[in-house]
């Protein structure tokens, strides 16, 4: 059977085909509701499905929204890309997704990629370095993609071009470090040197501003990666140390990770080296994904409103999208800050410890 055409479409709702192309390609000339409806009906009826590239000629826009993250296996990174394939399905426009693995140059391939699908807007989730020839290049590609009418949003950091929803770090991770040591914590070690990733840079070091504050100098400073891995890693030089040095009886080691899914990876691990959790060891991450309410003990972290967080960013690459209303630009925020709450959850309680 040979497809149907829109042509035929036209044919049986006896209007032309002009007309038929206007009411399914997206144009934003369309006829009165009754002939739109009329079109619709009979495409309905015979089954037809609309050219995506007509709809793009007629609309000047493709429909498509890349989305790049650093680690899809990330917790993190994978309940924003949820929020945001929902968000954008529901307008109707599709998600092409990526995933860098924190490496720069295999964004910049990505980004040339999203960019020779002709996406209408970028979404790009996580933190960003600076200074580097290859960033400098994507510099140059989101600034020739927004100059060329595509939008370009930022979700962690500020990229220097389009809009961001920067998280305050520093900030939040200084109010969980406030809120341990009121607990009673006075035993703390911290994950540092963590390259080319600024946000987990300034977790630690908002962290360790806290603790210097309160007069406490942390017992460990060691360097992971930021990911599941690393936090085995973490726990097993934290066990390490443990049998080193046992260190004061005033309460266990309060580790600090800079990341949900570092600080699940520890504290896991830490469990299955018989080493007790908050017992001997408290745990504390940043993020607020899912599954730290799911864990055993539930961990403390930074809860981020990452599905807020999401649904701004889409609401901003849709901007401007048909039946959507475009802002003024003098209305329109170049960056919205987001800190998050400290939730405090049994990985860290020292009732349980004693």
């Amino acid at each position: 059977m040979p497809a149907v055409r829109l042509s035929d479409v036209a044919q049986d709702a006896g209007v032309s085909l002009a007309t038929a192309s206007r009411v399914l390609n997206g144009s934003t000339r369309v006829p009165g509701k009754a002939v739109a409806e009329k079109v619709k009906a009979s495409a309905e009826k015979l089954g037809y499905v609309a050219n995506a590239q007509a709809q793009a000629l007629a609309r000047s826009r493709s429909g498509l929204i890349g989305l790049v993250v650093h680690d899809i296996a990330d917790p993190y990174f994978s309940t924003i890309a949820r929020e945001v394939q929902q968000q954008v399905f529901a307008s109707q426009s599709q998600v092409l997704l990526t995933q860098t693995d924190r490496q720069i140059d295999t964004e910049t391939r990505a980004l040339r990629s999203l960019l020779a699908q002709q996406v209408d807007a970028l979404v790009l989730v996580g933190s960003h370095r600076y200074g580097t020839e290859s960033d400098a290049a994507i510099g140059n590609l989101l600034r020739g993609f927004e100059r060329n009418g595509g939008k370009v949003v930022g979700l962690g950091q500020s990229l220097g071009v389009g809009r961001t929803i920067v998280t305050d770090n520093a900030a939040a991770s200084h109010e969980l470090a406030t809120a341990l040591v009121v607990e009673g914590h006075r035993r703390f070690a911290v994950v540092e040197g963590i390259a080319g990733i600024p946000s987990a840079g300034d977790r630690t070091g908002g962290f360790v501003a806290a603790l210097t504050e309160a007069g406490i100098e942390p017992e460990l400073s060691t360097a992971a990666d930021l990911t599941r891995d690393g936090g085995h890693k973490l726990a097993e030089r934290i066990h390490d140390h443990l049998l080193s040095s046992p260190g004061p009886a005033d309460g266990p080691l309060c580790v600090f990770a800079p990341a949900d899914v570092m600080a699940l990876g520890a504290l896991g691990e830490l469990r299955r080296r018989g080493v007790d959790v908050p017992g001997q060891v408290a745990v504390a991450g940043f993020g607020g994904v899912p599954g730290a309410t799911d864990a055993n003990p539930t961990l403390t972290t930074i809860a981020l409103p990452l599905a807020e967080m999401a649904r701004q960013a889409v609401e901003w690459a849709l901007e401007g999208k048909p039946g959507l209303e475009e802002p003024e630009e003098d209305d329109r925020p170049r960056e919205v800050h987001v800190r998050g709450d400290v939730l405090l959850g049994e990985s860290t309680e020292l009732t349980r410890a004693s």
